[in-house]
């Protein structure tokens, strides 16, 4: 059996495996630093994205707030603009029946109302209109149907002229007409015949 041979190490081998074992110690080092770097790094990352997420879903809530409140603050102004022409027209409605009331009453004295109060009260002024000249449409029709199918509410108009009043007066003779009888310038004879003319008996002798 052949004996090893102790051949001696190269001294700069060694210092070369030495330097080596260094030199892997420095690389796990800087490998272990580097992985460090790299998850402080994504650390970092997954931080700031999220930021970002919050941030964005942020804004997204505040742009969501924004457009509501500009949709209800819209809504306000048209409700208020609706209530406002509501309040106008209900105001000119308003007005315009007061008018029609009141020419209905002026035209059921006209026609003779014995109260023409009652007469507004009971009749349908839904038909009369005010049109936009500022005329009364409609209601004649409704007065003359009210006196023809209420004819209770109402009397003959007062007629003018000597007709009116407690002291009606006779009319002045027409000419030709005969000389209206006259009693106490009249004697016993012309007493007689205007009774006859009258047909009422008047004793035979005169």
């Amino acid at each position: 059996m052949t004996e090893p041979t102790n051949t001696p190490i190269d001294p700069n081998m060694v210092r070369e495996l030495e330097k080596a074992r260094a030199d892997l110690v420095t690389l796990r080092g800087e490998l272990k630093s580097a992985r460090a770097e790299r998850d402080t790094i994504r650390g970092e990352r997954d931080e700031a994205i999220k930021s970002r997420d919050g941030l964005k879903a942020q804004f997204d809530r505040q742009k969501a707030d924004g457009e509501k409140a500009l949709a209800d603050a819209n809504a306000a102004v048209e409700q208020a603009k609706a209530d406002a022409e509501a309040a106008t027209k209900g105001a000119q409605e308003q007005a315009s029946k007061a008018v029609i009331r009141a020419e209905a009453k002026a035209a059921a004295v006209r026609l003779g109302a014995v109260n023409p109060e009652d007469v507004v009260k009971l009749i349908d002024l839904g038909t009369v209109k005010m049109g936009e000249d500022g005329q009364i449409e409609g209601l004649d029709a409704v007065m003359a149907s009210a006196k023809e199918s209420r004819g209770y509410l109402f009397a003959e108009p007062p007629k003018p002229g000597t007709e009116t009043g407690t002291t009606r007066t006779t009319p002045a003779p027409k000419p030709g007409d005969p000389a209206q009888f006259d009693a106490t310038k009249a004697d016993a004879k012309d007493v007689a015949a205007n009774a006859r003319a009258l047909g009422l008996r008047w004793p035979a002798t005169v």
